[in-house]
This record gives structure tokens, sequence and C-alpha cells, in this order.
């Protein structure tokens, strides 16, 4: 057994007991040392842009008898400044099989690009109220394709993908027979028969709807209906007096989801009457205020005499001006707080009788009051 003097084991405990004390200071020191010299290395990094990126989302089809129409709207991200953007729509194109051509989970063949359409200049697309349209005219009879819509930036990378929108190539329906356009008292009326049968006399498979269009002169082909029109008759009562309009009425036939066109019947040189009030404004918006709604609305085509100003609340509806004025906006100052309310405006002729008379209503447009003060 080998023993220390009391002198010499005191000196090695005191000497074991000063370095322990500096190790204990110093780990702490080194932890914090650690950790700041890892701070923002380890984070997960930003994303370059905030929210999702811009898409088509409402790619729609129809089949004409020559070729398969797209239609499609601009993001509402671009619409701001579409003609200056940096991105380009890349439409794209895949054959289906015919036996599988309702199968929307079914994997499509490989995509062919068709077009690149630059948002500035879109020919051969047309752009028409932020909405383009093209025809592939590439499409055989009895084919099913499906077709999507690519954003793409200015280094041609994948933004994003539209819908798919499958479509089925078919044979048209028969056009409209026995159209006529007559004047109206309240506009130009239209009249035709549907026929019952295809081109090979045989029943058709489905109830024809129909598509009408105005066209004034030197303009662009309007429809009139947002929804196709099921009966044999049509009333355009938004006609400027003694103007000229040609129309046009196209069968419609709907099968498996998609939209068979016809060749559209055409009238040509169609005279609105001589008095006739004159049309509605196109479009009414509201601004709400402390305790009003201010009205506003575009100007009416032809000659007009004022506006009237309507508000409707549940099932009420009330006139709010008493004589016509002549320009927007109009101040309602009788609105209720948190109420809803539905405002309309029509137009007043300014000519002798009849077309003085009044015209119809715009369409309501809705707005939440917030405050009465």
């Amino acid at each position: 057994m080998i023993s220390f003097p009391e002198k010499g084991r005191m000196n090695i405990r005191i000497h074991f007991t000063t370095r322990s004390s500096r190790l204990t200071g110093l780990i702490p020191i080194l932890f914090l040392g650690l950790l700041l010299a890892g701070c923002g290395r380890k984070t997960m990094p930003k994303p370059i842009t905030e929210g999702p990126p811009p898409q088509v989302k409402d790619l729609h089809v129809q089949v004409r008898p020559r070729g398969v129409e797209l239609l499609w709207s601009i993001p509402e991200e671009l619409k701001e400044d579409f003609t200056e953007t940096s991105y380009h729509f890349s439409i794209l194109k895949s054959e289906l099989n015919w036996e599988s051509r309702n199968c929307v989970d079914c994997p499509a063949p490989t995509q062919q690009e068709l077009l690149r359409i630059d948002p500035a200049s879109p020919a051969p697309a047309i752009l028409q109220n932020f909405v383009f349209s093209w025809i592939d005219y590439a499409v055989v009879m009895n084919n099913a394709y499906r077709y999507q819509i690519a954003l793409k930036d200015q280094k041609d990378r994948l933004i994003s993908l539209s819908n798919p929108v499958p479509a089925r190539v078919v044979p048209p329906p028969p056009s409209p027979r026995e159209v006529h356009a007559a004047a109206d008292m309240q506009g130009v009326l239209l009249q035709w028969k549907a026929p019952g049968k295809d081109d090979q006399g045989q029943p058709l498979q489905g109830m024809l709807q129909f598509i009408i269009e105005r066209q004034a002169s030197n303009g662009q082909w309007e429809r009139l209906s947002t929804v196709p029109v099921k009966g044999h008759t049509f009333l355009d009562p938004e006609v400027v007096a003694n103007q000229v309009y040609d129309y046009r009425v196209t069968s419609l036939l709907p099968m498996e989801g998609t939209v068979i066109l016809s060749e559209p019947t055409l009238l040509r040189q169609i005279k609105a009457p001589e008095a006739i009030p004159p049309p509605p404004p196109r479009s009414v918006w509201v601004i709400p205020g402390k305790g009003t709604m201010e009205v506003n609305w575009t100007r009416s085509e032809g000659g007009v005499g004022g506006y009237h100003v309507y508000r409707r609340e549940d099932k009420e509806i009330t006139r709010l001006t008493v004589n016509p004025i002549q320009h927007p906006p109009y101040i309602d100052r009788s609105v209720k707080r948190n109420a809803v309310y539905y405002y309309a405006v029509s137009a007043v002729g300014v000519s002798s009788q009849p077309s003085t008379r009044e015209g119809l209503l715009s369409k309501w447009t809705k707005i939440r009051s917030l405050s009465s003060e």
C-alpha cells in the first residue's frame, strides 16, 4: 500500500478541483459559440415567390365543323400588365384512344406542342376581352384528343399547366332552317326551325340548343345569350333604333361532355325598328360609402335622354329616380346598416313617341351596406 503525505494529498486534491472548475466554466461558452456559429445556416430556404403561380383554370373546347376551338382566359394575376408579361402560353395536344376517350384518369400519350402564344402579339389566336380563342384544324373525324395550356417563362421553363380537356370530333349537327328576323316594338325578333334528323336522315342523339350572335357594322361577333337557347325564338332588345345588324344562329349538340356546333345560319342587314327604347347599360357597378351607395354605369348606345336607377331589397323593387338623370353617378342615401341591396339601371329615349319610353333594366348588381354612419 502506498501512502502519501497529508500535504501531498492536499496539493493533488486542490489541483484537480481547480482544473475541473475551469472546464465546467468553458463548456457553456463553447456550446454558445457553436450555436452562434451555426445561426442562419440550418433554416429552410425561403420561397422565391409568394403564393401559387398564375395558371389557366377555365380551358374549354367546342368542336366546330372543321376543327376544335380552344377558349381560355388570361389568369387574373396577369391581366393588369398582360401585354408586358414575360410569360407565354403553349398549346399542348394528345391523341386519345377512341375506346377510352371518356376515361378522365387514364394517362394520355405523349403531348406535342402545337403553338406558342405571346399575349402582346397573340396571332394566329384571337384575344377579346381577356379571352383567347384558337382553332386546331389538324383533327380527324371520329378521333378523340386532349388539350392543355402550359404557362412558361421567357426561358421556356414550365410555370403551370391548365385543366386537361378532352375533345371528341364527330359529325356536326344540322344548321337551323328557315331563320327569319323582323323588327318588333321591343327590338329584333328572330325565329327558326330546328332540324330533327342529321345529314344522313337519322334521328339526332340528343336535344338541340342554339347560340345567337350579333354583329354591328365594323364590329365583332357578340354572343347575345350566356346560356344556349332551348326554344325556337329569341328577342334582341339591346339594339339602337334604325341601326343595321347581322345575326347568326348556330345549332349546339352536347355529346359526352363535348359541345358540337353546326355551321351557322347567317342573316344579313337586319334593320332595327325606327321607334324603340334605348338598350340598358351593359355594366353597372356600386361603390359603398359611409351610409351611402354610389351607383355607376356605362353609357347606353344610341340616343339617350336619361337614366332611371332601381333598387331591390328582398322582393321589393323601388325606382329611386323621380325624373331621368343625365349621367352617373347616382348617390343612394337611404341605405340601412348591413343590408343586402341589388341595383339596376334603365335608359330613356330622346326622340318622339314611342321611343321616349323607358327601356329594359340592366342586370342586377349585388352589394352589402356595411355602415350607416
